[in-house]
Order: C-alpha cells, then sequence, then structure tokens
C-alpha cells in the first residue's frame, strides 16, 4: 500500500506509454535456464545443514528461520536439515498471452527437537503464484487485456492485519483476482482507460474466518498530454468488499481524484494526486454507516547518481479494515539505496497512522527505521548485515477486552550481522548472530531472543 500511488502514476509520466499504460509486453524471462519450445523454466535445488543456538528470555514467540517460521519447543543448539526446491515457469502462449509460475517447497528437520519438523510449500514472500494475462486489439486504437493471478501464501501479521515477523500469528490463505483492462486512444494525446476486477480470498486456518472476502472494484480514467512529460488525469473509482462471515458487513468505497505526473530534472520524477472518498458500511441489520475523507498524496523519485537512488511517498486515504469495515490510513516511507559492484546499502524509514471506523478499536501510529547492507571483505568473503527498530503507539481507549498490543504501547529492534563466504559456484558458508528484543508497557509483550548460527549451503541450477 505504501508504494499503491508511486505504482499507479509513474506510467502516466512518459508520453509513449500514455495510450497503453496498464498493458505490458510479452517478453521471456532473464532467470529461464530450460528451454523447450515456448516454455521456459528455472530449476533449482538446495541442501542446507549446519548448527544453530536459541536463548530466549520472557514470552517469546516462534522463531523464523529461512523464510518461515516454525513452532520453537525449547531453546538450545540444533542441526538444522532443510532441503529446498524453487521453481520459476514461464509460458508462451501468443503475442499477447502468456502464464507465469513460481512454487516454492521447503522441508526442515530438527533432530534435536528444538523446534518441529516440517514441510512447507507456501513461505512467507513466496509460496505459490501465478499469473496470467491475455492481450488483444479489436480495434486500431483499443487495447484490452483480460489476466489472471492466483496466490497461495502464508505470512505473519498482529492483531491490526499488519505484518509482524517477530511476534504475528500464522494467516494462511489463497487469493485469486480476475480482471479486464482497457485503453481507447481518444486523439495523439488523450486516452480514456477502464477496468473491472473480482478478488476472492479464501483462509486456510481455522479462527481466520473472518478474513475471509469477495470483492467487485471498477475505475474509470481520463488522461491528457500537456507536454512530453507532463501528463494529467481524472480518475473515478468504486471497490465493494463482501464478507463470507455474515457477522461483517459488507462495504462499499467510492473514490475520485485528480493526477498530475511530471518529471522535475534529467533525473527525477514527481506524481501527485488530490480527490475525495466516500465509504458506506451496510450491517446485517439494514443499519448505515458513513465515512468520507479527502484523499492525497505525493511520490517523489530521484536518481541522484547512477548507483545512488532515493523515494519519497506519502499518501492519505481511505480503506477497508482488518477488523473494523473502514479506516483512514496516513502513509509515509522514505527509502535510499546505494550499489556498488560488489557492495551495497539501503536505509529506509517510514511511519502510518490509522484511524479505525468500529467505536471498539482504537486509532495507532507505527514507525518503523531500518539499515541493511552488504560490504565484500575478500573476493569470496562478504559482511552482511541489517538493523531494524520499530515503535508502536496506540490512542488511548477504555475498551479493556482489547488484546495487549491493541492497548499498550511498544518497541521491537533487531540487529543481525555475519560473514557470507562462497566456497564455490554452489557452496556457500553463513554464520551470523542476531538479537531481537521487545519492550511494551505491558509486561505480557516483553521478550528477547538470541540467535548464533552457521549453516553450509548447497544449491544447483538445473
Amino acid at each position: 500500500a505504501v508504494f499503491l500511488l508511486a505504482m499507479s502514476l509513474s506510467s502516466a509520466v512518459w508520453a509513449q506509454n500514455l495510450r497503453y499504460d496498464n498493458h505490458r509486453e510479452v517478453v521471456v524471462p532473464e532467470y529461464a535456464t530450460i528451454q523447450l519450445g515456448p516454455f521456459h523454466s528455472s530449476w533449482a535445488i538446495s541442501l542446507s545443514t549446519g548448527y544453530r543456538y536459541v536463548e530466549t528470555t520472557g514470552t517469546g514467540t516462534d522463531y523464523i528461520f529461512t523464510g518461515s517460521r516454525g513452532e520453537l519447543k525449547e531453546d538450545g543448539g540444533d542441526i538444522p536439515i532443510i532441503l529446498g526446491l524453487d521453481t520459476r515457469n514461464y509460458l508462451v502462449i501468443g503475442p499477447h498471452t502468456d502464464l507465469d509460475v513460481s512454487v516454492s517447497f521447503r522441508y526442515a528437520y530438527y533432530p534435536m527437537d528444538t523446534q518441529e519438523s516440517e514441510f512447507r510449500i507456501h513461505v512467507p514472500g513466496e509460496g505459490i503464484n501465478a499469473t496470467l494475462s491475455m492481450e488483444m486489439a479489436p480495434l486500431p486504437y483499443l487495447r484490452l487485456r483480460v489476466w489472471d493471478a492466483f496466490g497461495w501464501r502464508t505470512d505473519y501479521i498482529d492483531t491490526r492485519g499488519m505484518d509482524d515477523r517477530y511476534g504475528g500469528e500464522r494467516f494462511e490463505y489463497i487469493r485469486n483476482t480476475v480482471g479486464l483492462d482497457g485503453d481507447l486512444l481518444l486523439a495523439e494525446r488523450q486516452n480514456l482507460g477502464a477496468g473491472i476486477a473480482r478478488a476472492d480470498r479464501w483462509v486456510l486456518d481455522d479462527g481466520w474466518e473472518d478474513q475471509a472476502y469477495v470483492t467487485h472494484s471498477g475505475y474509470l480514467l481520463y488522461q491528457y498530454q500537456l507536454a512530453e512529460y507532463v501528463t494529467t488525469g481524472l480518475r473515478g473509482g468504486l471497490t465493494h468488499i463482501d464478507y463470507t462471515d455474515s457477522d461483517r458487513p459488507s462495504t462499499l468505497i467510492s473514490e475520485y481524484q485528480a493526477e498530475l505526473g511530471t518529471r522535475l530534472t534529467e533525473r527525477s520524477t514527481v506524481n501527485v494526486f488530490a480527490g475525495y472518498a466516500f465509504g458506506t458500511i451496510s450491517g446485517s441489520s439494514n443499519s448505515m454507516e458513513e465515512v468520507d475523507t479527502s484523499i492525497y498524496g505525493v511520490a517523489l523519485q530521484t536518481e541522484l547518481s547512477p548507483r545512488l537512488k532515493h523515494a519519497l511517498t506519502y499518501t492519505h486515504g481511505l480503506q477497508g479494515g482488518y477488523e473494523s469495515s473502514l479506516e483512514e490510513f496516513d502513509l509515509f516511507r522514505y527509502d535510499i539505496l546505494w550499489t556498488g559492484d560488489f557492495a551495497q546499502w539501503g536505509a529506509y524509514t517510514g511511519i502510518q497512522m490509522r484511524d479505525p471506523s468500529a467505536d471498539n478499536q482504537n486509532g495507532y501510529d507505527d514507525w518503523t527505521s531500518g539499515l541493511r547492507g552488504t560490504v565484500p571483505i575478500l573476493p569470496y568473503l562478504s559482511m552482511v548485515g541489517a538493523a531494524r527498530y520499530g515503535v508502536r503507539n496506540n490512542d488511548d481507549t477504555t475498551a479493556v477486552a482489547l488484546a495487549p498490543e491493541d492497548r499498550s504501547d511498544y518497541d521491537t529492534w533487531s540487529v543481525r550481522a555475519g560473514p557470507v563466504l562462497r566456497l564455490a559456484d554452489e557452496w556457500t558458508l553463513a554464520a551470523f548472530a542476531e538479537h531481537i528484543e521487545r519492550d511494551g508497557d505491558d509486561d505480557e509483550l516483553d521478550y528477547t531472543r538470541d540467535i548464533l548460527s552457521i549453516m553450509l549451503t548447497y544449491r544447483h541450477e538445473l
């Protein structure tokens, strides 16, 4: 959501994209190592083993390791053995039709029984993802795209529905979205675009039934190119959210906004929008509740040098809530990234503020900053590190039934560093030390965790 503004408006800046700003060309991906006619694929197997030691104080939370989080049964040392299979597959069906499927499998075995051994197909940030899209041009100045996006994944979220890799609960779900987008070139500098979509989310874990929903959405936009790098436009959209849980009311959100995208300098672009949003909540007893607010935002991207880039995004809007039907939100984020021939570093900071529409939910703000980098020491040896600090502030509330993390303020910080040694093209030895600490107004939220790990990994591209 933080980058939704930049993603939705950036294409409006470039003149050559005015006509078909919602579409892309079918291009064979660079990752493909296997080719059989129109089928392109990449398969990789991996085996990791080594030693890991964990020590915890306080309540703590399950341990995140190799991209997923299992049940930590006890502190101490273990010798994890992790088998992996990663595959990406791309099929060119026609000049404007393709299928892209990514799947990851992991099996982790813990012989010392400090953590539950498990097999997983879907892990955070990866899982199973597939996209099918087809483009057509029934008329000389009209292009249409039909698409379907499928995802099966696992997230770790807190009681507000926000990502919380150090304290959230496991949330497994399947999401499928099908849509139709179109662009009609009215004149050389004028474009009319429209689109409709349906999204379904099915939850796979017990206790999350209230997060299953069906959404129907649509938009209509008009763009006019004032100059080579200046484009303005108007956009209107509707989104209807219908929860399968009969206790949750349905929601209708309408948005209307004006947009402007321009190129400030040779290496800087800016996109701004301003408008109005209106939300209606339809209760099970035919009661109605309305929320309206102005919406606005700005996204600035600058290439300070060929190796140094930064971006700033701010937006204020209205969206469907995690527990409440609607919530107003403010999002601000700043990123800076430097990439060298062998080294790179990046830093970020961001804050989000949310105001739920439900009377029994309080507002809050969440501020997070971080730093990560890779520094080469020798041609095959690098030092990798990351640090993260987050603060959650909850508005005062008299609702005593709220969970501790919803009524008490807390902060979480983690630091991780260690060397990565490339022994050969397919062999890597990596070690790290990590400290995680959470401190809250409520003692139930306090915990610390220290982790030491050294792992040898073999990865082979088939």
